[in-house]
C-alpha cells in the first residue's frame, strides 16, 4: 500500500510540475485559450499586396479578439525584420506573424520564438530552419495546374489542336524559389496530361520582365505560329505583350490571330489587362484567405488544439521540412468574373 500510494503522489507531483513548466514557458494547456498577442512584420509596404495584407490582417485579428502589438515596416530589410520581431517578442508577443523576406535571414528570429514557446506563422512564403507552427500560402502547384488547364481550354477553339501542332511557351519564374518550381511543376505536368501534343517551350526568367521579354522575343522569331504563353508571374506581362505586338501577334483575346496569355497573381494592373481583353487569364493569388485562415490557425493552436494535415475544402495542409503548411486554392480569373468584388485587387479601393 505504501510503495503503490508513493507511486500514486509521484505520478501527480510529476503531472503537475510538467503542467506548471508548461504554463510558465507560454505553451498550450488543451482547452484553455490563452490571451493573443500578435507581432506582425509585412515584407514591405510598397505594393498593394503587402500592404492589404497588413490591413486585412489587423481585420482578421481584431475579429477574432487578439492583441496586436505592432506592425513596423522593415522596409524590405530582413535584418530590420528579425530586430522588429525581437522587439516584439520581448514586448510580449506570444505570436509571430511574417512574410518573410528572405529564407535564410529570418531563421535566428524563428530559432528564438521557438525556444521561448511563441507561435511561428509564415505567410506567403516559408522560412528555411526553425520550426513554424504553420506557414499559410497559395497552393502554387495547383494554380500552375488552373492555368494549364484554362490554356488547353482555349486551345481547343483553336486549328492548331485538331492538326495536333499547338506550340506553347512557358515563361517560368525563379527556379531556386519554392513558388517559381511550384508553378512550373503544376503547369507543365498538366499541360503534358491534358494536351499531349502540345509542344511546350519552357524559358527561365529569374522573375524579371526583361529576361521574359528577351525569351518571348527569341521564340516568337522561331515559331512565329507560337499559339500561347504562360507566365508565372504578372510582372512579365507588359514586357511580354510588346513583343508580341512587336511581332505582329498583337490582336485582342479573343482572335483567332491572338497568342493565348495566361499569367497568375490577379494584380489590379493584371486584372485591367483582361478588361482590356490584353490577357486572356490570371490566377488570383488567395491574399484576403492569408489573413483569415492565419487568424483561424492562431485561435486553433492557442486552444491547444492541432494543426492536422490533410486535404480541405479550401485547399490542404501538407508536411514540410519545418513544420506544417496550409496551401490554400488559387482562383482562375477571365473576362466572366473579373469584376468579382471577391477577387484582392478589387477589395484595394474598400
Amino acid at each position: 500500500m505504501k510503495i503503490a500510494s508513493y507511486k500514486k503522489n509521484f505520478k501527480c507531483l510529476t503531472l503537475a510540475s510538467t503542467l506548471f513548466v508548461a504554463v510558465a514557458a507560454g505553451s498550450v494547456v488543451a482547452g484553455e485559450a490563452q490571451e493573443v498577442r500578435v507581432g506582425f512584420t509585412p515584407k514591405f509596404l510598397k505594393d498593394d499586396f503587402q500592404t492589404l495584407m497588413l490591413d486585412l490582417s489587423k481585420k482578421a485579428f481584431k475579429a477574432k479578439g487578439f492583441t496586436l502589438l505592432g506592425a513596423p515596416d522593415p522596409n524590405g530589410d530582413v535584418a530590420a525584420q528579425v530586430d522588429a520581431l525581437q522587439n516584439l517578442i520581448a514586448n510580449g508577443a506570444n505570436a509571430i506573424v511574417f512574410a518573410p523576406i528572405d529564407a535564410a535571414g529570418i531563421v535566428p528570429v524563428v530559432r528564438q520564438a521557438n525556444n521561448q514557446n511563441v507561435m511561428v506563422f509564415s505567410i506567403d512564403d516559408v522560412p528555411s530552419g526553425g520550426k513554424v507552427t504553420s506557414s499559410i500560402r497559395a497552393d502554387n502547384v495547383d494554380a500552375g495546374s488552373q492555368a494549364a488547364t484554362e490554356m488547353v481550354s482555349r486551345l481547343q477553339k483553336n486549328a492548331c489542336w485538331k492538326k495536333k501542332s499547338c506550340t506553347v511557351l512557358e515563361l517560368q519564374g525563379g527556379l531556386t524559389t519554392p513558388n517559381g518550381l511550384d508553378r512550373s511543376k503544376g503547369f507543365s505536368e498538366k499541360l503534358r496530361e491534358l494536351g499531349p501534343d502540345v509542344k511546350l517551350i519552357q524559358r527561365p526568367t529569374d522573375w524579371t520582365a526583361d529576361m521574359a521579354a528577351d525569351a518571348a522575343q527569341n521564340v516568337i522569331t522561331q515559331v512565329p505560329a507560337l499559339n500561347g504563353i504562360f507566365m508565372a508571374s504578372e510582372l512579365m506581362v507588359t514586357a511580354v505583350n510588346a513583343q508580341v505586338s512587336a511581332s505582329g501577334r498583337g490582336a485582342p483575346v479573343g482572335d483567332p490571330e491572338s497568342i493565348i496569355r495566361i499569367a497568375i497573381d490577379g494584380t489590379p494592373q493584371g486584372l485591367q489587362l483582361i478588361r482590356n481583353k490584353a490577357l486572356d487569364a490570371t490566377i488570383s493569388q488567395p491574399l484576403n484567405a492569408y489573413a483569415t485562415k492565419t487568424a483561424e490557425l492562431i485561435e486553433l493552436v492557442s486552444k491547444g488544439e492541432k494543426i492536422e494535415l490533410g486535404p480541405r475544402e479550401d485547399g490542404q495542409v501538407v508536411e514540410t521540412p519545418v513544420g506544417p503548411q496550409y496551401q490554400l486554392k488559387a482562383t482562375l480569373v477571365t473576362s466572366d468574373n473579373v469584376d468579382s468584388p471577391t477577387l484582392w485587387a478589387n477589395m484595394l479601393a474598400k
